[in-house]
């Protein structure tokens, strides 16, 4: 049986990326920290367009650090350096538990963006 989100293919998306997960995380930081600094000078007044700026800010950066984590956690997958059939079988469970947890994170803070600009 063949699926279509697996520990493999994220394995293979995480080491297609490898090469820029310090540069997204320092971007998500950044990002953030300028979405937090931004929100401070927001007032009732502000006009929508620096608010709507603002929260795309917010939602890159959390894109940017949870597509960071996703690198992260799939550069390597320890079931495959592991001999011991019984530490296999549970470094494969963990490793599909991320797999599927990364498959609702990843489009979330996108998914969160475009409800945000909905309701505004």
């Amino acid at each position: 049986m063949k699926f279509i989100v697996s520990p493999e293919l994220f394995n293979n998306l995480a080491i297609t990326f490898y090469d820029f997960r310090w540069r997204v995380l320092i971007w998500g930081v950044c990002s953030l920290v300028l979405s937090f600094l931004l929100q401070q000078q927001l007032n009732s007044n502000t006009p929508l367009f620096l608010v709507i700026i603002t929260l795309f800010l917010l939602f890159l950066a959390l894109q940017a650090l949870v597509f960071a984590a996703f690198i992260f956690f799939f550069q390597r997958l320890p079931s495959n350096m592991n001999l011991n059939d019984g530490l296999y079988r549970f470094y494969r469970a963990i490793e599909w538990c991320e797999a599927l947890l990364f498959s609702l994170l990843l489009p979330l803070p996108f998914l969160l963006f475009m409800y945000a600009i909905w309701v505004i």
